[in-house]
């Protein structure tokens, strides 16, 4: 019998659950901030359609190695660890982006390594979550999706208003803030787990 006062279990798994979609919201946020708008930005500094179609490209290369290089190092250095560094790394990114941009340098790497480095997030949220939720892993993995929709959604509406506003250096720069914001909410609200450094050996 519950005691009077307490919270009911479904609704603590409901407030854990979407306290942990916080960081999903807010990455997809900063990340699609920039992405929605990477090739008008690209355009409005002086590529031409096919250079940043090439540019385009590595970031698409560097989502891919992000995801895979994400898996690895969540199985090796644990969900939080591996989120706070794709936080920490995508806002530094985006700020080095701006300088590659504003001095026309090294623009196609960097976009390169910015996609993987934030993609790093992604698979490191989805262990997390069929970790703390596994009797409603379907229904905690469904509005992770959910999470991230929200967030391109928001993202291409602050990336529209910064761009409209100032230019594609300012969605950088508020883009970076929001991935820091990230960090901070990550170190919040995801729970250590055990790493497979963690487990004994069978």
């Amino acid at each position: 019998m519950m005691r009077s006062g307490a919270t009911p279990p479904d609704r603590r798994i409901a407030a854990a659950l979407a306290c942990r979609l916080i960081p999903m919201a807010v990455w997809s946020t900063g990340l699609y901030g920039v992405y929605t708008y990477l090739g008008a930005g690209l355009i409005a500094v002086g590529f031409s359609t096919e250079h940043a179609a090439r540019a385009i490209l590595c970031y698409g290369g560097g989502a891919i190695a992000g995801v895979f290089i994400g898996g690895h190092a969540t199985d090796r250095l644990g969900v939080k660890f591996t989120a706070g560094v794709s936080f920490a790394g995508l806002c530094a990114c985006l700020l080095i982006l701006r300088v590659a941009l504003d001095t026309g340098t090294l623009v196609e790497p960097v976009i390169g390594v910015s996609s993987a480095v934030a993609q790093l997030f992604f698979p490191a949220q989805q262990v997390g979550l069929a970790n703390d939720f596994p009797c409603q892993r379907g229904a905690a993995l469904a509005w992770n999706n959910s999470a991230l929709f929200f967030g391109i959604s928001l993202g291409s509406a602050i990336g529209g208003q910064a761009v409209a506003l100032g230019s594609f250096d300012l969605n950088l720069s508020i883009s970076a803030g929001i991935a820091l914001i990230g960090w901070f909410v990550t170190v919040i609200v995801v729970p250590n787990q055990a790493t497979d450094r963690d487990r004994p050996r069978q």
